[in-house]
């Protein structure tokens, strides 16, 4: 009797020491509930610190579209793509480099085989004359009918740059110190001016005139003999058409609205002229190392103008680049 009396005892002790541990964990879980709500609440209100995404970190529509950052405005294209072929060129700079070493090669080619008549073939003929000839002048009205429409800041890079293309030209086939380059080239190599004298004995009326230029030759109705006579034409015209390539070619990299302008077109088409011109010295006149060293000499003012200096921060600031 008394064993059962105490078993009873025992399990109501134990169901009465049960309560007070529910109701415990009743009121942890309701406690977690709590704080767990709180951390909602408070996840919707502040974002968490962090280098997360945005959309990781704030959980609120409207907050998230008040954080997120502005939309950068779109950049141009760079002016010269930034891949090199051989550290040297881009493609683009390359091909338009081996334009002028190939329509010579070629036109040298034609000549040697089979060169066609042609009006061309003349020296008097009107391309030749009013235009090869006076090819700086059509060149500057290219240079300047392209720069008028530019918007760059400084414009008096621009002007550095004519100047210098400007004065190797000068330098090259006008004066230089007296005779030009080109003509103490032919002299130094030796070349002569022969003349015809009219009374002297037969056989010799061609005689050596004490003339130092081309131009002073030709005016007293002479003819160079002997030397190097570098092609002034291979000269001009390479030359020419270099400038006149690398100051466009930021606006053919653009490929924008000033790429279909009417500028572009007039340059477009005195380079095309140029082109056809050299086409017809490399068929009809000069000889191909003449030709050859007519093409080197105007290539020099373009290395260095349009490949070494880019290359160089302190010279850059004072001649610049091409722009658009």
């Amino acid at each position: 009797m008394e064993q059962g009396s105490s078993s009873t005892f025992s399990e109501e002790s134990a169901d009465q020491s049960t309560i007070p541990h529910a109701q415990s964990i009743g009121t942890n879980n309701t406690l977690s509930s709590q704080e767990h709500t709180e951390a909602e609440e408070t996840s919707v209100t502040t974002p968490v610190e962090g280098n997360g995404p945005l959309e990781n970190r704030v959980d609120s529509p409207l907050l998230s579209a008040q954080m997120e950052p502005p939309t950068p405005p779109l950049t141009p294209p760079p002016a010269y793509p930034r891949k090199y072929l051989a550290g040297l060129f881009t493609f683009e700079q390359l091909s338009i480099y081996l334009i002028y070493p190939t329509t010579i090669a070629f036109g040298s080619l034609i000549s040697v085989t089979s060169p066609p008549e042609s009006y061309f073939g003349l020296r008097t003929n009107f391309f030749n004359v009013m235009l090869v000839k006076k090819g700086w002048l059509w060149t500057t009205i290219a240079f300047m009918v392209h720069c008028i429409r530019l918007r760059i800041s400084k414009p008096s890079k621009l002007a550095i740059r004519y100047v210098i293309a400007t004065s190797w030209w000068f330098l090259f086939t006008q004066w230089f110190f007296g005779a030009p380059i080109m003509d103490r080239v032919f002299i130094g190599t030796g070349g002569v001016c022969l003349v015809n004298d009219p009374e002297a004995v037969a056989g010799q009326e061609r005689q050596v005139h004490d003339i130092w230029s081309s131009f002073g030759c030709r005016h007293v109705k002479g003819e160079w003999a002997g030397g190097h006579d570098i092609s002034g034409h291979s000269f001009l015209l390479t030359h020419a058409s270099l400038f006149l390539w690398f100051e466009l070619l930021p606006v053919i990299m653009e490929r924008g609205p000033l790429l279909r302008q009417i500028h572009t077109k007039i340059v477009f088409a005195v380079l095309a002229l140029w082109w056809w011109m050299l086409l017809m010295t490399g068929i009809y006149f000069h000889t191909f190392t003449e030709k050859l060293t007519g093409w080197l000499c105007g290539t020099a003012e373009w290395a260095i103008i349009y490949m070494l200096v880019p290359r160089n921060s302190a010279l850059t600031t004072i001649v610049s680049v091409p722009g658009v």
